[in-house]
């Protein structure tokens, strides 16, 4: 059964390998985001090449499985991640000095396989025959520490960034699709399981010496997240994807104070005189344009006065436009699909969540309900 798990788990592994590749050097696919994605990728692998988790044992006589005999890139996999996210999110540019301070700590203990490498050629010898093996183990047991802790940092600050994107969306753009970033959500929390883990161990090799044991379960849990990784690469678009950019963000207007319920009634008409709605890349900012209006005082009167965020303001017009068609299409000779894009949705996906968020049933279940009883 053991050998059945390592198999499934050195199959994830090379599978995130030419993962990484992809991200990295795929010309279709290219950006900062990927990029930071596949070297996160990368640095997995590496770290289980040094976890022993695959079959890699020596480099002719020199041991790689001693402490710091490969790079230790563990540093390296949070920092990576986080950033990824931020990328994801153009948020990364808050965090700048974090950055700055822990790549620089990454690098310093990466290279520490140097000196051991120094010692291997030039003196026979190995780190831990020369400081010993308790200074090795200690200082190896402080990196694997501060990682952890780096590890949940970074958790913790791709959850909030992305709870806090889905609120950026509702109050400033129209596309359905955007609100569904559950796969970036479950991306950071399909890694929770296996930091619990790693934390645990880390308590344990306090006290006694590292449950080496552990380091299948940990990465048995990662091999999980690769293969979800996998699988959402081949059936979301998005993932490649950089995610838009907020506009209130870089809009120094204030016009709260001049958001009246006469204004919000004039914005309200505006939007169904022209039906703006039907725009599929309608945004906060390309409506403010259309209406010689600051973006800033329309979200506030959308949020204010008529008690919605604009997502959901905007694709409330056009399930009632798709509901009037579904409705005048009595003989059904109209797709689900082709209603939806004259309505305004941008995909089928983001027409069919739109209607069950707002009415509870299917555009086809609307359809059926209101067919004519012979």
């Amino acid at each position: 059964m053991d050998a059945i798990i390592q198999f499934v788990v050195r199959a994830a592994f090379l599978q995130g390998f030419f993962l990484a590749l992809i991200y990295i050097f795929s010309k279709k696919h290219r950006s900062v985001a990927n990029t930071y994605l596949g070297l996160f990728l990368l640095m997995v692998v590496i770290e289980a090449l040094n976890s022993g988790i695959l079959p890699f044992s020596k480099i002719g006589n020199y041991i790689a499985r001693e402490y710091f005999a490969l790079p230790d890139v563990v540093l390296f996999i949070p920092l990576f991640f986080l950033r990824f996210v931020l990328e994801k999110l153009g948020n990364s540019h808050k965090y700048k000095l974090f950055f700055k301070i822990n790549y620089f700590l990454a690098l310093l203990v990466s290279l520490i396989t140097l000196c051991n490498i120094y010692l291997f050629v030039f003196k026979s010898s190995s780190l831990t025959q020369t400081f010993g093996f308790s200074v090795v183990y200690w200082l190896h047991f402080g990196v694997k520490s501060y990682a952890f802790f780096i590890t949940a940092y970074s958790f913790y600050i791709s959850w909030r960034e992305t709870i806090q994107y889905r609120k950026l969306v509702q109050n400033e753009f129209s596309d359905y699709n955007l609100l569904q970033i559950n796969w970036l959500k479950n991306l950071i929390y399909l890694l929770l399981p296996s930091i619990l883990l790693w934390g645990i161990a880390i308590v344990y090799a306090a006290v006694a010496p590292y449950p080496e044991d552990l380091d299948l379960g940990i990465f048995g849990l990662v091999a999980i997240f690769l293969y979800y990784l996998s699988y959402k690469a081949y059936v979301q678009p998005n993932l490649f994807e950089r995610l838009p950019e907020s506009i209130l963000k870089h809009d120094s207007n204030n016009d709260s104070d001049g958001c009246s319920q006469e204004k919000s009634v004039k914005i309200e008409a505006l939007m169904v005189e022209n039906e703006f709605f039907l725009n599929q890349d309608l945004s906060l900012h390309s409506f403010a344009q259309e209406i010689n209006m600051s973006p800033r005082m329309i979200s506030n009167c959308v949020n204010q006065n008529l008690g919605k965020n604009f997502n959901e303001w905007v694709n409330g017009f056009r399930v009632q436009k798709a509901q009037e068609l579904l409705e005048k299409d009595i003989e059904s000779k109209l797709s689900i699909e082709g209603i939806g894009l004259e309505s305004g949705f941008k995909s089928r996906s983001a027409l069919y969540a739109a209607f069950k968020t707002k009415l509870g049933c299917s555009p086809g279940e609307f359809r059926k309900s209101n067919l004519p009883v012979h």
